[in-house]
């Protein structure tokens, strides 16, 4: 499994995550830049991701790309070797559950937004 960690943010991460990014694109940015998240290239650019890791749960702030079972088992298993309990994502797209099924996720909550400006 071919994973490697990009920093500083570059023009290749807003391309490969160019439909992830709704309302965050700054603080994703300014998080990788900051080493408080971390962005990845994946398979030589089939997929990528940025994670973070926070008071024990290692959450996929987004992802974008093939070979997302492939990666969650990665996730699983990095998360494992840094004594993490728990792993999180967010999505719009509720057939992620069904796709990642064979790791147990259960929806865990709901955002509402509404917008005022």
């Amino acid at each position: 499994m071919k994973i490697e960690k990009i920093f500083p943010w570059s023009p290749e991460l807003d391309r490969g995550l160019s439909e992830t990014f709704a309302g965050d694109y700054a603080e994703i940015v300014q998080g990788v830049n900051a080493r408080q998240l971390e962005a990845y290239r994946l398979w030589d650019g089939a997929a990528y991701m940025v994670t973070r890791v926070e008071k024990g749960v290692l959450t996929c702030c987004c992802y974008q790309g093939s070979r997302l079972v492939e990666a969650m088992d990665w996730m699983r298993a990095r998360s494992s070797q840094l004594g993490l309990t728990d792993i999180v994502f967010f999505t719009k797209r509720p057939a992620l559950q069904r796709l990642l099924r064979k790791f147990n996720f259960q929806l865990d909550a709901q955002v509402f937004r509404a917008r005022v400006a």
